[in-house]
């Protein structure tokens, strides 16, 4: 016997690390061959089916609950921001055409005649102004006063 393996004998943690090494292959190898099995794939499926049946019963148990209370579900709150993410889409483009159109209305020369006559569609002389959106109390939305800026000459 060498010095190195009489250390090794002496060594309590060698001693540990042996066992441990031991007990780890014993049971890697036993839980592989349970974990392979149908039986086990099987028994592991429905105790998923299981668990989400009951996380679907709690959720609609919670939406219930929350309708009866008067208080928005998750869904509602979300399909409510749908709704305003369309609305301001076409807002936008509202917007947009309404600039269209007035900048086509200033590009016509203050004289020009057309069907309405010389003093355009609005009986005034000039460009004609289209009105702007405004909340109640007066205050124009962020997009009106966004388009006044970009008429105010620099």
């Amino acid at each position: 016997m060498t010095t190195e393996d009489a250390d090794r004998a002496s060594d309590p943690y060698e001693t540990w690390r042996q066992l441990y090494e031991a007990n780890e292959r014993a049971w890697t190898s036993a839980l592989e061959q349970a974990m392979n099995s149908p039986e086990f794939n099987e028994s592991s499926g429905k105790m998923l089916e299981t668990m989400l049946a009951a996380q679907k019963s709690v959720r609609d148990n919670m939406r219930t609950y929350l309708e009866t209370m008067n208080v928005p579900t998750r869904e509602d709150i979300a399909r409510l921001g749908e709704l305003v993410v369309g609305l301001e889409e076409k807002i936008d483009q509202v917007v947009d055409r309404l600039d269209t159109i007035e900048d086509a209305i200033r590009a016509v020369p203050a004289g020009a005649t057309g069907p309405a006559g010389p003093k355009g569609s609005a009986g005034r002389t000039g460009p004609v102004r289209i009105a702007r959106a405004r909340r109640p109390g007066g205050r124009r939305t962020r997009q009106a006063s966004r388009a006044r800026r970009r008429r105010r000459p620099s």
